[in-house]
């Protein structure tokens, strides 16, 4: 007589669970659906990841990025600041899917540039010295499969609710700009956003400007993050977004949401000054990072993202007195 067994799979870092099934035995196995990769054997190619050689340091990056929420595509600069470690470097490679690439310029002479499905590769006219600092910049476009995500009323979504997220978890930063992106890698970072009248942007760190640009009418919106962190904690939110805001001692605290869906930021967001207040008398250590935004998006493709100062939410967290 044969016998059930149910493998249930979960998601890992906040992901929202699925389940699969299969007939054998009656026991119940618990799975992660991230575990493919530890759980497999010792032996296999899909247990042997290995980060990337790290030639060069990474000491900043700054993108400059422009969305066109009808075509669902973005364009602007990359700019990396970085310095080779223990020996020259001639060669430097950027991760970079199916993006078009329009210039590529730097501060030391360039012999040649080639771009790849997944890779811009640099090739200098001398190699650079070990610890001599460079920067690189890359002017392209892109209409991203992974990384960022738009919600538009052609998409079936709410009209006045158009707005974009990104998740860069682990290595999908690389469809909507060229990076280093792994998370061996830490820098600054600086993310400068231009949006038509009425929409906002929120990213990592302090809240540098927010003008309008003369020539263009554009809302030119830039945020700086003067702490490192890994490239795929980099998070750009952007479109017509409401929010509430708080403080925590010195630590600004914000909560975000498409506009219909604002009246149940209150409820979602009232805990969130206690839970950092018993965080810090818990471990001891004060809140390190210059706000704590929370923002909720349609249809996250996670159950949520802990980018440095910003998260990101599911809009499935929101909830009413009733609920």
């Amino acid at each position: 007589m044969n016998r059930m067994s149910r493998t249930l799979v979960l998601g890992c870092c906040l992901c929202l669970p699925g389940a699969t099934a299969s007939a054998e035995t009656d026991e119940t196995t618990i799975e992660c659906a991230k575990s493919a990769t530890f759980l497999a054997p010792i032996d296999s190619p899909e247990h042997r990841k290995y980060a990337p050689d790290r030639e060069v340091q990474v000491l900043h990056l700054a993108l400059d990025i422009s969305p066109n929420f009808k075509r669902r595509t973005v364009s602007g600069t990359a700019t990396v600041q970085f310095r080779p470690t223990a020996k020259p470097v001639q060669d430097v490679q950027l991760d970079a899917v199916d993006l078009n690439v329009h210039s590529v310029t730097a501060t030391e002479k360039i012999h040649a540039y080639q771009v790849t499905a997944d890779k811009v590769i640099v090739t200098f006219a001398e190699p650079i010295a070990s610890g001599k600092e460079t920067s690189l910049t890359i002017t392209y476009d892109a209409e991203p499969a992974k990384g960022l995500y738009f919600r538009t009323p052609e998409m079936g979504y709410k009209e006045g609710d158009t707005h974009l997220f990104t998740q860069g978890e682990e290595i999908e930063a690389r469809h909507w700009y060229p990076c280093f992106d792994s998370p061996n890698e830490k820098f600054t970072s600086e993310v400068t956003c231009r949006l038509p009248d009425g929409m906002t942007a929120v990213s990592n760190g302090r809240l540098v400007s927010e003008e309008r640009e003369s020539a263009s009418g554009l809302m030119v919106i830039h945020w700086s993050q003067d702490q490192p962190h890994a490239n795929y904690l980099i998070s750009l939110v952007a479109g017509y977004l409401k929010r509430i805001e708080d403080k925590h001692n010195n630590v600004p605290l914000a909560f975000y949401t498409p506009p219909s869906e604002i009246n149940e930021a209150t409820n979602s967001f009232r805990d969130t000054k206690d839970i950092m207040a018993f965080f810090e008398q818990e471990i001891g250590v004060a809140y390190p990072w210059a706000k704590y935004y929370q923002v909720c998006v349609n249809d996250f493709v996670e159950g949520g993202m802990e980018n440095t100062s910003c998260t990101t939410l599911t809009d499935f967290t929101l909830f009413t007195d009733a609920s």
